[in-house]
């Protein structure tokens, strides 16, 4: 549930549980792939970014294949237009959720160890580098000192380096989970439980950032 429909429950609990109940009511046919990927129809339509990055990967979850969810994108065409249908398939390759390309390689790139000098990322601050097989966040927590992460929320799969910064904290735009840069953990009152962020081991080596492994 997003924050808004929690406010209106708050806010309007009598007309928030009609709602919903008529919603649940209305799809209780429905299996649960069928459902998410109808849901990436309608999300597509309205061209609302959260709704396709939140029902995207819970229809892959249910059973569908990248190529049924590309094409519940497509099927929204006819009422949301090119630009719509563009900006959905930009997301969902954001989410790695695209089929392959024919003759795409397999074997992921991999590029050199080092990230840069230690000065280039500042002290106390997200900072994201673009690298071939996937993004990192460097975070550097003194003056010799960094924290690399994985730039993927480990719930998500959504690019933390598109979320929310906090400075020390950064916050996943899709579900609203923000991750503490200098620990990596999930914060908040539910967070119990949650993956946090996943750690790149990386050490600075005559003032550079060096992967290690």
């Amino acid at each position: 549930m997003s924050k808004a429909l929690r406010y209106l429950a708050g806010v309007r609990p009598e007309a928030a549980t009609h709602l919903l109940g008529f919603y649940k009511q209305s799809v209780k046919a429905l299996d649960p792939k069928s459902y998410h990927l109808i849901q990436i129809v309608t999300k597509v339509v309205v061209g609302t970014e959260r709704g396709l990055r939140q029902y995207a990967p819970k229809a892959l979850k249910a059973g569908a294949s990248r190529e049924e969810i590309m094409d519940a994108v497509l099927m929204a065409f006819p009422a949301a237009g090119l630009n719509k249908v563009l900006d959905a398939i930009d997301i969902l390759n954001d989410l790695e959720l695209l089929p392959p390309l024919p003759g795409d390689a397999v074997a992921p790139l991999h590029s050199s160890p080092e990230l840069g000098p230690i000065e280039e990322f500042p002290l106390g601050k997200m900072h994201c580098v673009n690298r071939p097989e996937g993004d990192l966040i460097v975070f550097r927590t003194g003056e010799r000192t960094v924290r690399v992460y994985l730039a993927r929320c480990p719930h998500s799969k959504a690019t933390l380096c598109k979320g929310v910064d906090h400075g020390d904290r950064v916050e996943c735009r899709v579900h609203n989970w923000v991750f503490d840069l200098a620990s990596g953990r999930c914060l908040g009152p539910d967070a119990e439980g949650k993956p946090g962020m996943v750690l790149v081991p990386a050490e600075v080596r005559e003032g550079r950032v060096v992967l290690t492994a």
